[in-house]
């Protein structure tokens, strides 16, 4: 590259930064700021030179660890370690690097071509040309930032599309009526559970404002997202144990004829479907008097499990719900039925679980059930990240190991460990995941498009985009492209023959005769 037409001006200035003994200048113009080392969340699978994204006033700033980038021994940051923020082409990169040195000014004449070997193994091709100062004494390399962060090849790939296909999963079809899918809970020692149609979302406890003169079941109000709702602790409602708070409790956001509501429970258990087969008309003898229904009674594992249905109708009185209402200037202040339908169309529903130390998201459309761990049947000559596969009430599915998917550090499986089952490509994929957070709405404009520079060029693009909240970034995942076409061909070998429907739907009908 001639340097006659990379510096046209009479002179320019440097910003100067050291990784090690060399020395390195990028453009003032490309600069945008220089800032200390923030928390940086790593992007699994990520190009090895990719530190990770961290959130830079509101917007996701991919960073570059620069000593990888040029085949340096990594060093632990210390006072000294900067992020160059630089801007090319409306494209903002992060350059980690040892320290920052000065601003230097230097005339276009003075800058030389790079030479075709470099010391260290640095590729020349990130480099425009090279400068001397202090009588020759110091070298500084001048780089090619957009050639070093892969830029015009990010505008070329967004101009494509980064996202892959957003369809949901088929629902229709056999057995689809033969199955309910249902969020079950603990309440106490009992397992209860919900349609999940009915449930929106699954947040953690927030912080209420209490209300006064309402039952003692009714533990306040909270905002979300400009909607007043009310929190019902169902442990005081039904009796079902004590209403301390622990990390385990969580608030299952469930619909009620239109109107939103948070329902205290213990803990949420999993994410299933059950054959209606397995569901029972509840004993006379267990409603309430006092009007809290259970619709019906799962019976799963040969009767070793009971799971009850709820009635949410009955929970909480449409009169106790309009008193709420008064407390904070009524119904006028909430939003109209068309405008809660438009915030729901801006809006992401998916499943948070952490992996390692960060935390993914995918999309609730994507998820078919979120079930513990169960026994896991090895299978011969399976590729390492495939753990094996499962007996899901009768369906034999290949489950895959997230952690050695994305070349993660392995863990042992704890109580916590969870399966998030999906159907992918036809098949039904078990996916082995640290611990499922929360079910979450996020609204759009929190969405960002991943960075390019973080996902390798080489593999499946399996990061969709990610969530930047104010505490925490969430990376969306999608689960289709976790493996390429020639891997899941391979998977779905392992995971058996389908059953036809006609003998599926035979037995359910005879179960039910039973």
């Amino acid at each position: 590259m001639s340097t006659e037409k990379v510096f046209s001006s009479a002179e320019m200035q440097l910003v100067t930064f050291n990784l090690g003994d060399e020395s390195f200048g990028v453009d003032i113009m490309n600069v945008q700021e220089i800032i200390r080392t923030p928390n940086i969340t790593k992007v699994p699978r990520s190009p090895a030179y990719v530190d990770g994204v961290t959130n830079l006033r509101g917007h996701i700033l991919p960073v570059i660890d620069t000593r990888t980038k040029f085949t340096m021994e990594k060093i632990n940051m210390d006072g000294s370690t900067r992020v160059i923020v630089i801007d090319v082409n409306g494209r903002t990169v992060g350059l980690n690097v040892d320290s920052v040195s000065e601003v230097l000014r230097v005339e276009s004449k003075g800058i030389e071509p790079a030479p075709a070997s470099i010391a260290n193994g640095i590729d020349s091709s990130f480099i425009t040309g090279v400068v001397k100062i202090n009588n020759g004494q110091k070298l500084v390399m001048i780089l090619d930032v957009a050639n070093l962060c892969s830029i015009a090849e990010d505008l070329s790939t967004e101009r494509q599309g980064t996202h892959a296909s957003r369809t949901g999963v088929d629902t229709t079809g056999a057995g689809a009526i033969e199955e309910l899918q249902i969020v079950s809970f603990l309440l106490g020692d009992e397992e209860f559970a919900l349609e999940i149609e009915k449930v929106k979302e699954i947040i953690r406890f927030p912080d209420i404002v209490k209300v006064p003169n309402v039952p003692n079941y009714i533990k306040g109000i909270i905002s979300l997202r400009d909607t007043l709702m009310p929190i019902v602790d169902l442990r005081t409602k039904l009796d079902a144990g004590q209403d301390h708070i622990t990390d385990s409790t969580r608030v299952v956001v469930a619909d009620i004829d239109g109107t939103l509501m948070g329902l205290t429970v213990d803990r949420v258990y999993e994410v299933l479907r059950v054959p209606v087969s397995s569901i029972f008309p509840p004993p006379q003898v267990i409603v309430s008097d006092s009007g809290e229904k259970i619709t019906g009674i799962v019976r799963l594992d040969n009767g070793k499990r009971i799971i009850m249905l709820m009635d949410l109708q009955d929970i909480i009185s449409s009169q106790i719900l309009d008193e709420i209402a008064k407390q904070d200037g009524g119904p006028e202040e909430e939003l109209s039925d068309n405008g809660f339908f438009m915030e729901q169309l801006d809006e992401e529903q998916m499943v948070v679980f952490r992996l390692a130390d960060e935390q993914f998201g995918v999309r609730i459309n994507q998820v078919q059930e979120i079930t513990k761990l169960s026994k896991i049947t090895k299978v011969p000559r399976a590729p390492r990240y495939v753990e094996g596969v499962v007996n899901l009430r009768g369906d034999v599915i290949p489950v895959i190991d997230l952690r050695k998917r994305f070349e993660l550090e392995g863990k042992e499986y704890n109580q916590f460990t969870r399966i998030i089952v999906s159907d992918l490509n036809k098949k039904k994929v078990g996916i082995i995941v640290d611990e499922v957070l929360e079910v979450l709405r996020v609204s759009r404009r929190y969405m960002e498009g991943a960075p390019d520079i973080v996902q390798d060029q080489n593999i499946q693009r399996f990061l969709e985009g990610i969530a930047n909240l104010s505490e925490r970034m969430i990376m969306m995942l999608n689960l289709e492209n976790i493996l390429q076409a020639n891997e899941w061909q391979k998977l779905a070998g392992i995971s058996g023959p389908e059953k036809p429907p006609a003998k599926t739907a035979g037995k359910l009908k005879k179960q039910a005769r039973t």
